[in-house]
């Protein structure tokens, strides 16, 4: 790899020349300034150019209508967040585990830009010209914006989430921005290795994608460690144009939700409804969705000015209400060879992800399987386990193991699912066990239009 071509993130000073860093005494360094609330907002000027920055189009659930490099960009900004985005989900790299500042400062994506915009725009873009040994850069100062560019030359820029194949100068959106986004939140470059904001890396800057503990300290440092109080978003449901929202620290009045606008454009200020009261202890919000709102995130504004007054972002469909992570329930049965077989799962039961897939682990080596499902959960010991899917029962797939006792296993979202959640376990022989059966845990699996 080109040493030129490792180094990150020349960070551009507009109207701050002189600007001294402080006495490096930690491995993160600060850039001297914060983002107030007033500029929590980030918007992606995908004017990208590469076919590899622009090609994945698969839907998902927690990040709702985005694809290409609109989706790697927020995903990129959403890692800094307090907590999870939704289930974390959305990232092979990271498996569930996007958004991990656990900071005081959650970033809200107001959707596309039509322009490129100026210094003080939060808008993440490409620049159509020569980086050289420069891939990406930040201009600042801090408290009234910044501005994130891409060089469009020589680098190749990919949307992920997969591996990327090709040489050094093909190189990771996702990480590449969430380093830069470090920047415009006010951190400098650490010198722990394997840091996002470290000036080296590998894999075409994947690693980078997932914040390290330095990056965490650094963050938490600027807007404190989060707070016991700080509001957070569980969850919402919908009844036509009527958004309820349940979570957790909600002001009894003056609570505000923040959209993401369905339109590109606007300059960055929250599509927001102001003026709302909470119910039930503060866990629960209604609000009228906006006719401008349309798919990304929700957060909620309690009043107030410091860092803690702002959610977590959620992600948001004003057209669907979430569909649950499938969840592991019951234990399994210890093999006849001391493993314990798992049952998981990797997508949803969600008609718009269509994605789901079982995977069977520490089964028989080439031995056979039985997936089987049925409408509810129950534990009936038998064959010296536990069964965990009560009848009526439904056979859904035979299948072999592989040599290592693995098995995938696709799970199509049928239509006459849709609305209902059924419960998973698997069967399979196991010739060393007394009665000759292995079983797993069970594993519920909700269907969402």
């Amino acid at each position: 790899m080109n040493l030129r071509r490792s180094l990150l993130a020349l960070v551009t000073l507009i109207g701050a020349l002189g600007l001294v860093l402080p006495t490096r005494t930690r491995a993160w360094t600060l850039l001297g300034g914060e983002l107030d609330l007033s500029q929590r907002d980030f918007r992606v000027y995908n004017n990208f150019s590469d076919a590899e920055a622009n090609d994945n189009t698969d839907a998902d659930l927690n990040f709702p209508g985005a694809s290409g490099a609109v989706l790697a960009i927020w995903k990129a900004c959403v890692e800094w967040s307090s907590e999870l985005h939704g289930d974390g989900g959305g990232d092979p790299h990271q498996p569930f585990d996007i958004g991990s500042g656990g900071a005081n400062f959650d970033p809200s994506f107001q959707g596309q830009a039509d322009i490129i915009g100026n210094t003080n725009a939060n808008i993440i873009s490409q620049i159509d010209s020569y980086g050289g040994g420069t891939l990406a850069y930040t201009e600042l100062p801090i408290a009234d914006g910044w501005r994130i560019r891409f060089f469009q030359d020589p680098t190749v820029w990919h949307d992920g989430p997969g591996e990327i194949i090709g040489g050094s100068e093909h190189a990771d959106i996702q990480g590449i921005a969430t380093h830069e986004f470090g920047h415009a939140l006010g951190l400098g470059h650490s010198t722990v290795a394997g840091a996002t904001m470290a000036t080296l890396s590998s894999n075409h800057y994947i690693p980078m994608r997932s914040i390290e503990p330095d990056d965490q300290a650094g963050i938490q440092y600027l807007y404190g460690v989060k707070a016991t109080d700080k509001p957070h978003i569980e969850t919402y449901t919908l009844s036509g144009d009527t958004l309820t929202i349940s979570g957790a620290n909600f002001d009894t009045v003056g609570n505000e939700v923040w959209f993401t606008p369905a339109a590109p454009g606007g300059d960055g200020t929250p599509l927001a409804v102001s003026g709302l009261a909470s119910s039930g202890g503060g866990t629960s919000l209604s609000v009228t969705i906006p006719n401008a709102a349309g798919p990304g995130d929700l957060l909620v504004k309690r009043a107030g000015l410091d860092h803690a007054a702002l959610s977590n972002p959620f992600p948001f469909d004003p057209a669907r209400e979430p569909c649950a992570s499938p969840s592991a329930y019951g234990a399994a049965k210890t093999t006849s060879f001391g493993s314990t077989p798992i049952l998981s799962a990797r997508g949803y039961g969600s008609a718009v992800t269509d994605d789901l897939v079982l995977d069977v682990y520490n089964g028989t080596m080439n031995g056979w399987g039985v997936l089987f499902s049925g409408p509810a959960p129950m534990s009936l010991p038998l064959f010296g386990g536990t069964v965990h899917v009560a009848p009526p029962f439904v056979r859904e797939t035979l299948f072999q193991f592989n040599f290592v006792g693995i098995a995938e296993l696709p799970v199509p979202v049928d239509a006459a699912l849709l609305g209902t959640t059924r419960y998973y376990q698997v069967w399979f022989e196991d010739p060393g066990d007394t009665f000759g059966v292995g079983l797993t845990n069970g594993l519920e699996v909700q269907f969402c239009p």
